[in-house]
């Protein structure tokens, strides 16, 4: 058994190209608290590359949690502790500098974000991969006076995902640049944020070609949703959804303006 923990404890950990994005936000230097950390691959991954001094990884349900500490002594690593936690609810202000949450709904990370503001905004970096609903996590980081200062989109296993880097106010670099789109005249402000909330400011800033790619997949969606809709013979029926879906493809068109 020893030998095999020294062996693991030599071989690199591999994170999907999901996960491996968003440890690639973490700045190099701070710790670590990783809520929902399943196996904990993430804190191991980052421990072994040298980037981070020390994690705390967080899990509502005892079985990761379980796993998580078999990984850590199969990895030989022993600068992660464990914690059953809520969201944030075990966490101590101070006891670290990074907030990662991946791998949840938009509502679950907006509600762990906004249930206690104090910690939240004691971090001073969060990096989070909304797996639905990304624009509620989005406008829960505009409530909390935190910027989102840059996103990458990854095309994984046929989804894709977004992951946000924001920075709290309060600690030294609320003062960078932020990406912004610059929209056309004929956009209000109104429209362009919500389009930003949705779809990412910095992803529409940089005009991303994958965040093209997905606009136009889903701009043809929505569009054969409507022409159903219209199809049915029953259109009273369908106010309700079509006016939903007719408010989505004008966000999408809205994005679009952009590229």
């Amino acid at each position: 058994m020893a030998a095999d923990t020294n062996q693991n404890a030599a071989s690199p950990v591999r994170l999907s190209d999901r996960l491996g994005a968003a440890a690639g936000m973490v700045t190099p230097g701070y710790r670590l608290c990783d809520v929902g950390c399943d196996h904990a691959h993430i804190p191991i991954a980052l421990l072994r590359a040298g980037i981070i001094p020390r994690a705390l990884g967080m899990d509502v349900i005892p079985g990761p949690l379980a796993k998580a500490r078999e990984n850590l002594e199969l990895y030989g690593e022993d600068r992660v502790r464990l914690r059953m936690s809520d969201g944030l609810d075990a966490y101590r202000p101070g006891e670290a500098d990074s907030l990662m949450i991946t791998g949840m709904g938009g509502k679950i990370i907006r509600d762990i974000l906004l249930r206690e503001p104090d910690k939240t905004l004691d971090f001073q970096e969060m990096i989070l991969q909304p797996q639905s609903d990304q624009w509620l996590v989005r406008k829960a980081l505009r409530s909390l006076g935190a910027r989102i200062d840059k996103e990458t989109l990854i095309l994984e296993d046929g989804k894709y995902y977004p992951v946000i880097h924001a920075v709290n106010p309060g600690h030294g670099r609320e003062e960078l640049p932020a990406p912004r789109p610059v929209w056309g005249p004929e956009t209000s402000p109104e429209a362009g944020l919500e389009a930003e909330d949705r779809f990412g400011p910095c992803l529409l800033a940089g005009k991303d070609p994958l965040l093209h790619r997905f606009l136009i997949w889903q701009r043809g969606i929505h569009e054969r949703i409507l022409l159903s809709i219209d199809q049915s013979g029953d259109s009273s029926r369908h106010t309700e959804r079509r006016v939903m879906i007719e408010e989505i493809k004008n966000l999408i068109d809205t994005a679009l303006t952009i590229f």
